[in-house]
């Protein structure tokens, strides 16, 4: 048996193609530019599904005519900066029918996977046999995705089931996961804009952004949603339905916030209605931050709720639970933590203080308190600095216990050289660090933010003196 899956590479396509992989299928992968070699298991194919034939050569197109039985249809343009319809029409509509051909020649079954927002402004509950309700849409990826559904039901139609997922985010994202869906986007956003106080030694206030605190957001897993696919599929028996692969509870907007918050180790954002935007005009860095994000803004006020009965009925009611705070905000602070790749050297001027740090200066404090009425702290945690070594630190109930060279730690810090003098002499905090991309953290992103939050009056209170060093680039 070989099963196609279009659109391979993306943030559903991967982990998809992992799961089958795992189950004993033979894959053929097709995107615009594969990135991976082919494997005894899974061949990928150059090809764009908005051309006819795939844009495969004629030869290639009559083999997999001849090969697939299976087809999973992901690939789609999903960003929201189109002005037309026009724009989404090739991938989004024209894709469809390209495939919808393929399936019909090959005999194979399609599983097409759609939007849960073909639903469109439709308020209330949107189920999962509902389509066409004369419904508005926010924009044009919305609509292209609720036409392609509708060429599906053109006659001659294949055997096909459509699936719906909500908003997809990745549990592992990349510095280009900005290009996926809004919540990166914000994220992005708060950066740069705290990076700009930052650099101006201005600490940037809590920013206001228009949204509902009442509404919901409908988040899911890339992972959760291609383990649900994978289940589907194999269960002949509800093939031909339409799926709503969307969260048994959606995530309310005043928690959202909060994970922001958290993963900024601050009050970096607050919601704000639009009477209280008339009340009080929003400030510049608030102004730069909604005109970035405008086009999510529909989905900030979000209340329509997606009913789950060919689901739960196929899969049970336990199939993509709510998503839990901590995993969003590891998946956030790992975004963030993204944001600049370390690759600076260290200097002989640093390599000196830094030796000096760790094994004059630091252990003049061993037994001590380091934070005054903190003694609840308690953490074994490594910093590598690149181009020198890592150093294991520990602390027991507030007290520094131990300091070794090596990598032994539960959690830790990647830095430069400079970065770590600056932080370790009061001239930067953490934060700072963090927000500038200087500083990465490793292994358990939360336990880390806790940390060096709280390590951060320590260096205040007790600043290592390098004046000579901080002339150094």
């Amino acid at each position: 048996m070989t099963v196609l899956v279009t659109g391979g590479s993306g943030i559903i396509g991967r982990p998809l193609i992992d799961l089958l992989l795992a189950r004993g299928q033979r894959v053929t992968a097709l995107c615009r530019h594969p990135e991976e070699p082919d494997s005894s298991q899974l061949r990928w194919l150059t090809g764009d599904v908005s051309k006819p034939l795939l844009g495969l050569p004629d030869e290639e197109w009559q083999q997999l005519c001849r090969e697939v039985d299976s087809i999973f249809h992901l690939a789609a343009r999903t960003d929201f900066k189109g002005k037309s319809l026009e724009e989404y029409g090739a991938v989004n509509i024209e894709g469809v029918r390209h495939i919808k051909e393929l399936a019909l020649i090959s005999g194979a079954w399609l599983h097409h996977v759609s939007t849960a927002f073909v639903c469109g402004d439709w308020g209330g509950e949107f189920r999962e046999d509902q389509l066409q309700e004369g419904q508005g849409f926010h924009n044009f990826y919305e609509e292209s995705k609720y036409r392609g559904e509708c060429v599906l039901r053109e006659e001659p139609s294949p055997q096909y089931t459509v699936y719906r997922p909500s908003i997809v985010l990745e549990r592992r994202p990349t510095a280009a996961s900005i290009s996926v869906f809004g919540p990166f986007v914000f994220l992005d956003g708060v950066f740069r804009l705290c990076l700009e106080g930052a650099k101006r030694k201005n600490r940037l206030k809590t920013l206001r952004v228009e949204g509902n605190p009442r509404a919901h957001l409908p988040f899911v897993f890339n992972d959760d949603v291609a383990l649900a696919l994978a289940d589907l599929a194999e269960k002949s028996g509800d093939h031909g339905k339409t799926y709503h692969l969307t969260p048994a509870v959606a995530l309310p907007n005043d928690t959202l916030a909060r994970v922001f918050n958290q993963a900024f180790a601050r009050e970096a954002v607050a919601w704000v209605t639009a009477a209280g935007v008339e009340k009080e005009e929003l400030t510049r860095p608030e102004k730069i931050l909604s005109k970035k994000t405008k086009v999510y803004a529909p989905y900030l006020n979000l209340t329509t709720t997606f009913a789950r009965d060919n689901l739960e009925d196929s899969l049970g009611k336990e199939v993509l639970p709510a998503i839990k705070e901590e995993d969003l905000l590891s998946a956030f602070i790992i975004f963030l933590s993204t944001k600049k790749e370390l690759d600076r050297g260290v200097s002989h001027d640093e390599q000196f203080h830094l030796e000096r740090y760790f094994t004059h200066f630091l252990p003049q404090y061993t037994g001590k308190p380091l934070i005054k009425n903190l003694a609840s702290l308690s953490a074994c945690l490594q910093i590598e600095i690149k181009g020198y070594t890592t150093w294991t630190v520990t602390i027991m109930n507030g007290i520094l216990i131990r300091i070794a060279r090596g990598s032994s730690g539960n959690f830790g810090y990647t830095t430069d050289g400079n970065t770590f003098l600056q932080v370790a002499s009061g001239k930067m905090s953490p934060q700072q660090g963090f927000f500038q991309g200087a500083i990465q953290l490793v292994a358990n992103p939360r336990e880390a933010l806790r940390t060096a939050t709280a390590l951060e009056e320590f260096f205040r209170e007790y600043p290592y003196h390098f004046e000579p060093l901080l002339a150094h680039p």
